[in-house]
């Protein structure tokens, strides 16, 4: 059927358009010459050009629609050739005012062409999804809301937007507004929010911004969630820059770390030079002391033999010599204790090391479980939709019942957040006004207990039912 109609109005436009141009033709000639003062052989150039530069003009504008670069000067340019050819095969004839007959008679085959050309037109841009009105601002919308308009067209130019996006953002606010000002008005009438005769005033209150009944009575629970989506995003917020800043924390106690690391390996290497140092002391020492028994011996024998100046002078030489032998082991103990208070330093700096490094092992841990439980979760996310599919296809659904339920799945899935029109939009290809629509029946549908985890859906029955 709507491959005949088709047909039927390609041949009709064919044959009014053959007609029209025709018609214009043979009148713009005429007129070019005897009216407008063109020459014999220039007059059937004048009336090509007219005819030919509305149709130009048209297709011009399709094909930057295509390119999605429209450029609405054209169609005004073809609508303003259209009117000049409307007069000129008016005035083919004589003075309009003088023959009314004939000036509407030959000015209305262009009329009916220009308005097949712009139905042709409107079903090209339908069918191949072309954005070439879609950020131009309807003239009707100037004549019955000026002002609103104006702001419109004053946001779309100043912030580079299209129509569609400038209107959501001017319909939101005056909504928000509309919703702040309802419930001043209920605190002055002291009347409980979600009571009966509280809400008896929303669809009134609402009936400007284009909202119906269901949607109006709708409108607290939408607030609720926005609300609480906006709360669950500042609490976010917070999180992130509390985790922001324990890493800062974290990177300034690695440094720290890292320098008394660069310390510590410092005083071992110390230490270490001591220890060589005490080693040669006390071999030193040794040495002193086989020297002093050597002179004790010596003296000993020398004694047996005579007790002189000599040998006395022998004995103090080898008491002196005991004495220093002594003093350099207490230097060496001393240095052997400082050796051992920083080992143990060292020991105390690499257990805190190893605690940090077992602390970061665990938060790795921690962080691989996570991944797991999410990878859980979109394995469970994607068995669910398998199986809402798999039950769609057994009960027949039609495509606006399977998209609305995508829709009731992605809310499902947001909860307790909310999903925003344009998300809609983007999953499934549609229009701002289609989304809300989907998403109103998903609403419903949700709210009716569709559930496709557990497999229940209120529109279709059971398999054990069927």
């Amino acid at each position: 059927m709507k491959i005949a109609l088709g047909l039927a109005a390609i041949v009709g436009g064919g044959v009014m358009g053959g007609i029209g141009f025709y018609l214009s033709f043979g009148n713009l000639s005429k007129a070019g010459f005897t009216v407008f003062g063109f020459s014999v052989d220039d007059a059937p150039y004048f009336a090509v050009g007219v005819d030919v530069a509305i149709v130009t003009c048209l297709v011009l504008d399709l094909f930057m629609a295509c390119i999605r670069t429209s450029w609405p000067l054209l169609r005004f340019l073809a609508h303003g050739m259209t009117a000049a050819s409307i007069y000129f095969n008016a005035a083919a004839h004589g003075a309009i005012t003088e023959n009314w007959d004939k000036a509407i008679s030959h000015g209305l085959m262009p009329v009916l062409f220009v308005i097949g050309v712009e139905a042709g037109r409107r079903i090209l841009v339908h069918q191949a999804a072309l954005p070439a009105d879609h950020d131009v601002i309807p003239g009707h919308r100037w004549l019955l809301a000026t002002g609103q308009t104006w702001r419109i067209f004053r946001e779309m130019k100043l912030w580079d937007v299209g129509y569609s996006v400038a209107m959501t953002r001017q319909r939101e606010r005056a909504i928000f507004h509309a919703w702040n000002e309802y419930k001043a008005e209920l605190a002055a009438d002291k009347l409980k929010e979600g009571s009966e005769e509280a809400l008896a005033r929303l669809p009134k209150k609402l009936r400007p911004f284009g909202l119906t009944v269901d949607e109006a009575l709708a409108l607290p629970d939408k607030m609720a969630r926005e609300e609480l989506r906006r709360k669950q995003e500042a609490d976010k917020r917070d999180r992130e820059l509390e985790l922001e800043k324990a890493r800062a924390e974290h990177g300034a106690e690695k440094e720290r770390l890292a320098h008394r690391k660069e310390m510590a390996s410092l005083t071992a290497d110390l230490s270490a030079t001591e220890g060589v140092a005490g080693a040669q002391a006390r071999g030193a020492v040794a040495e002193a002391e086989a020297r002093a028994d050597a002179q004790a011996r010596a003296a000993t024998s020398l004694g047996d033999a005579m007790e002189s100046k000599e040998v006395a002078e022998a004995k103090a030489r080898a008491s002196e010599a005991a004495a220093r032998a002594l003093e350099a082991e207490a230097r060496a103990a001393e240095a052997d204790a400082v050796k051992m208070t920083e080992l143990a330093k060292v020991e105390t700096e690499k257990a805190k090391a190893l605690g940090a490094i077992h602390r970061a092992a665990e938060a790795e841990a921690g962080a691989a479980e996570a991944k797991k439980r999410a990878a859980e979760a979109r394995e469970a996310a994607a068995l669910i939709n398998r199986r809402a599919v798999e039950a769609e296809d057994w009960a027949n659904l039609t495509q606006r019942q399977r998209r609305v339920r995508i829709v009731a799945r992605m809310i499902l899935a947001a909860a307790p957040a909310d999903v925003e029109l344009a998300e809609i939009e983007a999953k499934l290809g549609m229009k701002t006004s289609t989304a809300s629509e989907h998403k109103t029946d998903a609403l419903k549908l949700i709210k009716d207990g569709y559930d496709p985890a557990r497999g229940y859906d209120p529109e279709v029955p059971s398999r054990t039912e069927a």
